[in-house]
């Protein structure tokens, strides 16, 4: 069986998003062999740090939370998109979706995954998709979708909490479509093969979001 792992490291000082909201990571010693012949760490970091799955609570009052996420959505064949030919701050439309062969979980890449180092570049001007685009992949019957980019919605949009606070996301968590973000190692895999995705978050209880171990196998 051959596996490609799509998951970003947990380190202290990786990249997070730019907001009060969001935590910055820290992972702090507490036992050693030395001194207790064990070692133990706690870690603190948020529920939407590196690579992790967005649940519906994320942005909708009252919306499924990781825990209650369906495994069956989590795990199986996905198809995957190569968007890498997709421009900065270039929407993804519906007529680009057209011909392409969705499943019930699809990843996309765009390439962004590179950027990931450097704040401002990985945060700005990355390619998006259009509100359309997001109600045509719910109609298109998408259940999980990943992508190496931060966000689905613009990267300009603002983030007040308004009606224009991020659109995309909530078209998708609205109708239970589980968001995959910070995908990196896409160009590890052959897109012209047939691959199964594992996306598992940690179990938190009552959680809009969660890290999660993402791989895809093929036999």
């Amino acid at each position: 069986m051959e596996t490609v792992d799509l998951t970003r490291r947990i380190e202290e000082g990786m990249t997070t998003f730019h907001t009060d909201i969001h935590s910055d990571v820290r992972i702090d010693q507490l036992g050693s062999i030395a001194e207790h012949g064990r070692e133990t760490h706690e870690v603190t970091v948020g529920t939407h740090t590196g690579t992790h799955l967005d649940a519906p609570l994320h942005f909708i009052d009252g919306g499924r939370t990781v825990e209650d996420l369906s495994l069956e959505a989590l795990l199986g064949p996905v198809e995957l998109i190569d968007f890498t030919h997709v421009g900065e701050n270039e929407p993804v439309t519906v007529s680009m979706l057209e011909d392409e062969a969705l499943g019930k979980r699809t990843i996309f890449q765009f390439g962004w995954e590179d950027r990931f180092g450097d704040s401002d570049a990985f945060y700005n001007d990355y390619p998006y998709l259009t509100v359309t685009a997001a109600e045509y992949l719910v109609d298109e019957g998408v259940e999980l979708l990943g992508f190496d980019t931060p966000s689905p919605d613009a990267s300009s949009r603002p983030l007040d909490g308004g009606d224009e606070d991020s659109p995309v996301h909530k078209v998708f968590l609205r109708n239970d479509v589980i968001l995959v973000e910070y995908l990196m190692n896409l160009d590890n895999v052959d897109f012209d093969s047939q691959w199964n995705v594992a996306a598992l978050p940690l179990k938190i209880k009552d959680a809009d979001g969660a890290p999660a171990r993402v791989v895809v196998w093929k036999e």
